[in-house]
């Protein structure tokens, strides 16, 4: 990927960016919730890109490793400081022993895999006998729209469809839920505006900075939603993604 692009994602994350605040947020609650000592754990992030989750890591001084197949992401996040926390790896053929990491993160990964039964074997492979992997995949192959193909996704999940490879890998469901609940129908509304007037939304636009009181009320609204889904362990009925947390089966 353009090395652009890494420095706009790492400039929006540095300027709190709603959704990659979001997100980040949602992850950290789930996984304290989970493991009360989630500071001691061994986390291995898969697809870490620019580093925008490593950050996050690294601001809650966690321990932890990232890999990513594109070179120029990892050399930028060598040269903002990651050093030997950012390492080259494929999801498919992850280059640490078994039993390796107590957590493993794939966040918007494992649908840019054409093989996800390998890609999930092989996380489930690295996960210790007692870890929590978790999962962010895209919701509903019937939301395919020019995004998807920009982004070089090779599918959109159904809840049904990642349940199914989750058990044919090993794993178990521990807790799931949607999420971007309150944006869905905003979601749902410009995707079919897409596909039905291609050219008219540009991807690149998905990556401009919002104005500040969008961007604060949006922010407001992913906390909401991790209050319900992380503390109170309730899981929303739709939304554009889906959240896992897995568990191996004993």
């Amino acid at each position: 990927m353009d090395r652009s692009v890494f420095e706009k994602v790492h400039l929006l994350q540095k300027k709190g960016w709603w959704f990659f605040e979001g997100r980040n947020k949602m992850v950290m609650s789930l996984l304290r919730r989970l493991d009360a000592c989630i500071k001691t754990r061994r986390i291995l992030d898969i697809g870490s890109s620019e580093g925008a989750f490593l950050d996050f890591l690294e601001g809650n001084q966690l321990n932890y490793v990232g890999i990513d197949i594109d070179d120029e992401a990892i050399k930028f996040c060598k040269e903002r400081g990651l050093g030997d926390r950012i390492k080259f790896g494929d999801i498919t053929d992850i280059p640490f022993p078994d039993a390796s990491f107590n957590v493993v993160t794939a966040l918007d990964i494992v649908e840019h895999v054409e093989d996800d039964v390998k890609a999930m074997s092989e996380i489930s492979r690295v996960l210790s006998a007692e870890g929590i992997a978790l999962i962010i995949v895209p919701a509903y192959p019937w939301l395919w729209s020019k995004n998807d193909e920009a982004y070089h996704h090779q599918r959109r999940y159904s809840r049904k469809a990642f349940v199914q490879l989750a058990y044919q890998c090993d794993f178990t469901i521990r807790q799931w839920s949607y999420f971007n609940f309150f944006l869905f129908p905003v979601f749902v509304a410009a995707t079919v505006y897409s596909n039905l007037f291609p050219g008219s939304v540009k991807t690149s636009s998905v990556l401009k900075p919002l104005p500040k009181p969008v961007n604060y009320i949006l922010k407001q609204l992913m906390k909401f939603e991790t209050w319900i889904i992380a503390q109170l362990g309730i899981g929303f009925p739709f939304g554009s993604s889906i959240i896992f947390v897995l568990s191996k089966n004993k």
